[in-house]
Order: C-alpha cells, then structure tokens, then sequence
C-alpha cells in the first residue's frame, strides 16, 4: 500500500487522465494509467542512501519507544514524506534507522508540515500500524499544538470551524478572505480546531494551546489566519508582511508551530498513554525571554 501511496502522490497513477489518491474507489468506466513497473520493482529496488547525519539526528529525536511504537520529535524544517523537491532527505527515506531489529522499517501513522515541530508516531508492525491508524480516524487521539501568533484574540478561547479544500491549501491566501466565505465547493471538508490562549505580551504576541478536531492539512495555520493571528513565521498564511521585531531574539523565518502533545488509550497495552515534546530551539529562546513557564 505504501508503494501504492507513494505512486499516487507523483502523479504516476492516474484515474481518467488525473492524478488520484490511493484512496480513491473505482467505478465502472474509469481509465486507469500505469507506470512500466514488474511485479518486483519494489522489492529488488536498492534502498536510498541514508544521511549518516539526518540518520543520527532521526535516533537522538526518539522520545518514546516501545515494542509497538516509536515517538519522535520531528525537529523542524524536516518532511515527513518525501515530494518533488525533497530527494531523500525526508523522514520516510530513513526508516531503516529506527527498525531496531523488527522484521520491517516503522511506518508513519500520521505526518506533520515540513516546518512544524513536535510528537510525530510510527508504527513498529503492520498490526499496529493498523490499530493506530484507525484510532486516529475515530479521533480517539487528542492532540495539543502550541502557536505564537501575532496579536491576541478578542476571546480567551473558542472553537474555530471552516470548510477547507485544495485550493485554500495550496494557493497563497489573501487577507480578505473569511470561514464563512469558503463553504462551497465539492472537496472541501470540515475543519474544527479548539483554541485558547495561555500567554499574551500586550497585544502584540499570544501563546495559543491548539486543539484540532479534525486534521486537515495547514488546518491550524489556517484557522489562525482566519481568526486574524496568524502564526509567527508562516510566510503563505500571513495577513500582512512581517518583519523581525526588535524585542525578539529570534528572527521569523521559522515557524513557530509545535505538535506539543498527544494523549490516548493504547489499544494494545490497554494504557493511557501520553507523549510530550520539548519546543524546538527557535520556539525556547522564545519563550524564555517572554518569562513563559513550560
């Protein structure tokens, strides 16, 4: 399936001359479109080279592990999955780090933006990639994010609701642009996200705790610019042009973005489990100089 998953998102199978998800049912008619490959394309390839440096960053980034699962925290500016322009230096391209002697390479049970930091799972075997995968479908995982976005909210928390689709994800947003304003179209999904704010300096910069319900792709980044706080260092997302402020010792080009925590009944152990990340480096410096305690 993996394979399947990866031809898919290159465009290399196609359904009625357009690209497709491996998710994606047949239907009586459809002309599907097929690359050249033998039945043992994928199991006779050579493995990609691995970067000695990203391999040991991968191992010094595990913050949990057991027979079923391994947690990282995905250090940003890091892909989880590999795209056009990543090559190899993605995360799945170096699975073979983190086997520790298990008959296969982990499999990622969900994935984070490039540029955001945090909790990211793999599953150590397929039964538990199964089982893992369904209990983030039934949102049976409750999620925690922390943001430092521009302003603060007129309300201390509240929950933010949108129909996001393919074209609010990929093409720039402009600052004009409402929730309200983006309930059409066939493929876009609900989005719900919860949000409080846990620090604020004047009315400057606030410390968001981020809940998100569903997970639609650049879900938070842009509920935030819909709510008018749009997150510290996300350049397609922004409502206006940033520039470095004076009273940070960071600049903006990273985002300030982090999977801080996720939390759920393991269905295997039959434990609660819960598994924090420490902020990125970027994000620390920060929060230190504002007196914020973590």
């Amino acid at each position: 399936f993996n394979s399947v998953n990866t031809l898919c998102r290159k465009g290399l199978i196609r359904i009625n001359g357009l690209k497709t998800k491996a998710s994606y049912r047949l239907v009586i008619g459809d002309v599907i479109s097929l690359p050249n490959l033998s039945l043992n394309t994928f199991s006779n390839r050579q493995a990609p080279k691995t970067d000695p440096k990203l391999s040991k960053l991968l191992l010094d980034s595990i913050i949990f592990k057991d027979d079923c699962l391994i947690a990282l925290n995905k250090p940003e500016g890091l892909a989880s999955q590999g795209g056009t322009s990543q090559g190899t230096r993605h995360l799945d391209a170096h699975k073979s780090t983190l086997q520790f002697g298990k008959k296969d390479p982990p499999r990622l049970i969900h994935r984070l933006d490039k540029d955001t930091s945090g909790v990211l799972l793999l599953a150590r075997d397929i039964k538990s990639a199964n089982v893992f995968t369904k209990l983030f479908r039934e949102k049976k995982v409750e999620k925690i994010y922390w943001a430092l976005v521009t302003g603060v909210p007129k309300k201390e928390e509240g929950i933010l609701e949108s129909f996001i689709s393919k074209g609010d994800i990929w093409k720039p947003r402009g600052s004009n642009r409402t929730i309200d304003q983006r309930k059409s179209g066939w493929d876009k999904k609900k989005a719900q996200t919860h949000y409080k704010v846990i620090g604020k300096i004047g009315s400057q910069y606030s410390w968001l705790e981020l809940r998100p319900v569903t997970g639609r792709t650049h879900q938070l980044r842009i509920h935030c610019a819909d709510l008018g706080h749009p997150i510290i260092g996300d350049k397609k997302y922004k409502s206006r042009k940033e520039k470095n402020s004076q009273d940070l010792p960071y600049g903006f080009k990273k985002l300030f973005l982090h999977a801080r925590c996720l939390s759920f009944m393991d269905p295997i152990s039959r434990r609660n489990t819960k598994i924090e990340a420490e902020l990125p480096e970027h994000m620390d410096t920060v929060w230190k100089h504002f007196g914020w305690q973590v």
